[in-house]
């Protein structure tokens, strides 16, 4: 039977987000390694909770000083135990409860283990379609990745402008398939990126049209549609990426985005006529943070 180590900090809330997790139970097999960070405080890794691709899921215990690989120790023989049940409470700091008290590992005693502090420095995942059918080009689809940095939500999207085209009768119109479809990039779900406080937007590839001349001047527009196709009116455009060479990141510091807006190529100006693009490649990268909690 394998063994699931059970941690908890010195208060946990139930209801809390991924960004501040309190408590975790994880299955020893995740075991990475383990990090002596200063003289009083070492960290142990686990693969990420959620299962995702990158990242991982720390442990940071604080100690008696100078007492390092005696924590390391006492961690591995913990981990390794054969208990009857495979539960086992490796460092419960959790004593909020009036009738509740701390526990930890009896292998840790004579060694000050104390507080127990979980953070998840980086956790990553390719997403699920995030964009509407419009928007996926012939060379790839937009692919959204997500992670955690410190507390902060981090939403990266790679979009490519091959196959999509451009009416060019109209500023601000939207860029998608000719055949039609919803052509938006994202959708700002407050409930998976948090509140958006500051983006980038990074030019990979140039934009450039196959046939027909379809403007380069790429703008993106928020709207708060989701069916808008190509050729549609996406209202005025909020970030203006004409001038923008290949490798460079435009900053957007304060976007003032709202809840289920939805993101759109745009027409940056109407001095192309019909076209479709055979090259240009973006990077949107959105910091967010869920509300503030006690």
């Amino acid at each position: 039977m394998e063994n699931y180590l059970y941690f908890a900090e010195a208060d946990i809330n139930t209801g809390g987000s991924q960004t501040a997790r309190e408590g975790l139970m994880v299955p020893a097999s995740k075991y990475i390694g383990a990090d002596p960070v200063s003289a009083t405080t070492t960290k142990f890794m686990f693969e990420s909770i959620e299962g995702l691709d990158e990242g991982s899921t720390n442990i940071v215990l604080t100690h008696t000083t100078a007492k390092t690989k005696d924590v390391i120790r006492a961690f591995m023989a913990t981990m390794n135990a054969t208990p009857s049940t495979g539960f086992v409470v490796v460092a419960d700091s959790d004593v909020a409860g009036s009738s509740k008290s701390s526990e930890y590992s009896k292998n840790f005693k004579g060694l000050g283990v104390t507080t127990v502090a979980i953070t998840e420095t980086k956790t990553s995942s390719v997403l699920s379609a995030t964009h509407g059918a419009g928007a996926i080009s012939t060379f790839m689809a937009p692919q959204t990745r997500r992670w955690i940095e410190n507390g902060v939500i981090v939403t990266q999207i790679k979009v490519d402008l091959t196959g999509l085209g451009g009416k060019g009768d109209a500023a601000d119109d939207v860029i998608g398939l000719p055949a039609g479809g919803a052509a938006y990039l994202y959708r700002n779900v407050v409930a998976d990126n948090g509140i958006i406080f500051k983006y980038e937007i990074s030019c990979v590839e140039l934009p450039a049209a196959a046939s027909g001349s379809a403007t380069v001047d790429i703008d993106f527009a928020w709207n708060s549609s989701g069916s808008l196709a190509y050729d549609g009116a996406a209202g005025t455009s909020e970030v203006d990426m004409g001038g923008l060479a290949a490798g460079q990141t435009h900053m957007v510091d304060a976007p003032g985005l709202t809840a289920d807006d939805y993101l759109y190529f745009t027409e940056g100006d109407t001095a192309a006529t019909d076209g479709v693009y055979n090259a240009g490649q973006f990077m949107f990268t959105f910091y967010g943070h869920p509300l503030f909690t006690a």
